[in-house]
């Protein structure tokens, strides 16, 4: 049995290699299968035969499981309780996600110079290290990591800092996993905690998550066809089927809570288990979903391309994506395009661009823009921006997004067509997909 944290899902495709070993020589290829991860998250479950690639006949017989995550505590020991009758000892139980941020006040290695620390944290045999940071006795990282738990109840996280030079270990941290399970939501952020050999005022901050594994829902009707099928295929992949493949509906007229969502940890926000194991593993009989909440929307989600209006305001609407991953602490925002900019004069043809900033603050480090389309109603734009921010300044964070022309047509001379502001602690900004919508653009915000 193997397992695999899959942090995008999007056209992920697990490829299967088979050897023949050889004592003496180069071991011999006897083929390969693959399988759309897509397919998997479908059903839930996928037990089948995939017909052998680069190989003259063969078949590979594979089980592939879907694990979600959840932030309820209560769901470990399901988990556990599947393991225990399944009698597979390495199969895991939950994700740890560790986002290092910095440390204070190391003790120094050398009287000479400050040290050079690195940071290496440890769940049983899986390590992590940061980078090392030259001459720094208050060292920023700002690095995510993600571990399989087999069972958060009686494992810990065992965190060593480094001086590289002397190679002497200048502090020590260990956290046991069962308190995290008593935290709300089963997370802390940011939080300092005291080193041990170091000095009385050496603190490591760091943020914690940590989510359970719970079996996808699993589509039965697909799988029965899906075994009829696999031996009569010529090909183990498949082109994909547009429902598996496609991004999520759109969301209408809803925003999430500010909150992350308990399938979001820090870490892996996006991530999920698929779990490889042998056709003698039994199917689970879950079907509880994960927590998630809802709240009333105050901007309007429309579906792309289902009406000619243009929005709420008569403003235009505007398509764009924002995904957020916290493994590498960067949020991407893709502004696709706009429709129905409003023409208030034929002989006056607005020169839209659009301009992002960071809420609160709107500093000219967090200053994005787009280029000037001319004369154009319908500019279409496809640009993407990143932005490097931790995920405990994510959920206090706007994006402000202003669509803007050079001719200044609108009344009053401002160039300022319409404008949104959306939180960033949408929990569907951390999913692999991340959010990709249609916003109905609003009347000018003053700036505070």
């Amino acid at each position: 049995m193997e397992q695999a944290v899959v942090e995008v899902s999007q056209h992920a495709i697990l490829v299967l290699r088979l050897f023949d070993w050889d004592r003496t020589s180069d071991d011999e290829s006897l083929g390969r299968a693959s399988i759309d991860i897509a397919s998997v998250i479908k059903k839930g479950v996928v037990d089948s035969w995939l017909t052998l690639e680069d190989a003259k006949h063969g078949l590979l017989h594979v089980r592939l499981q879907w694990y979600k995550l959840t932030a309820n505590p209560n769901d470990l020991q399901q988990i556990l309780l599947e393991t225990q009758l399944l009698r597979v000892t390495t199969m895991s139980s939950a994700v740890l996600s560790v986002f290092i941020d910095s440390a204070r006040h190391l003790k120094q290695a050398r009287s000479s110079s400050k040290p050079d620390p690195y940071l290496v944290c440890s769940v049983n045999k899986q390590k992590q290290q940061t980078a090392m940071i030259m001459r720094d006795d208050s060292p920023v990282w700002e690095q995510g990591f993600t571990f399989l738990v087999s069972n958060p109840d009686n494992e810990s996280l065992i965190i060593k800092i480094y001086d590289q030079k002397t190679g002497n270990d200048i502090g020590q941290y260990t956290y046991s996993l069962s308190t995290l399970l008593k935290q709300f939501n089963m997370e802390v952020i940011q939080q300092p905690f005291q080193l041990q050999k170091s000095g009385p005022e050496s603190k490591l901050f760091m943020s914690l998550s940590l989510r359970i594994l719970q079996p996808g829902e699993i589509d039965k009707e697909s799988d029965a066809l899906e075994q009829v099928a696999a031996l009569t295929r010529s090909s183990s992949v498949k082109t994909p089927d547009v429902a598996a493949v496609a991004p999520p509906a759109f969301k209408e007229s809803q925003v999430t809570s500010k909150r992350l969502s308990a399938e979001s940890p820090i870490s892996e926000e996006d991530s999920v288990v698929v779990t490889k194991v042998s056709p003698a593993m039994s199917q689970s009989t879950s079907s509880e979903k994960p927590i998630s909440e809802l709240a009333a929307s105050v901007l309007t989600h429309r579906f792309p391309d289902s009406t000619s209006s243009p929005g709420e305001h008569g403003l235009g609407r505007m398509q764009l994506s924002i995904r957020y991953s916290a493994q590498r602490q960067k949020l991407d925002v893709t502004i696709h395009k706009i429709q129905k900019i409003p023409l208030r004069d034929p002989t006056n043809i607005p020169d839209p661009y659009v301009k992002l900033y960071l809420l609160p603050g709107r500093s000219k480090e967090s200053k994005r823009k787009t280029g000037v389309i001319k004369d154009n109603c319908n500019p279409v734009y496809d640009a993407s921006f990143e932005y490097l921010i931790s995920i405990a300044e994510l959920r206090q964070t706007e994006l402000e997004v202003t669509v803007c022309t050079q001719k200044g047509f609108l009344s009053g001379g401002s160039p300022i067509i319409g404008m949104l502001k959306l939180p960033l602690d949408d929990p569907e900004i951390t999913t692999p997909a991340g959010l990709n919508s249609w916003f109905d653009l609003q009347p000018e915000i003053r700036h505070d």
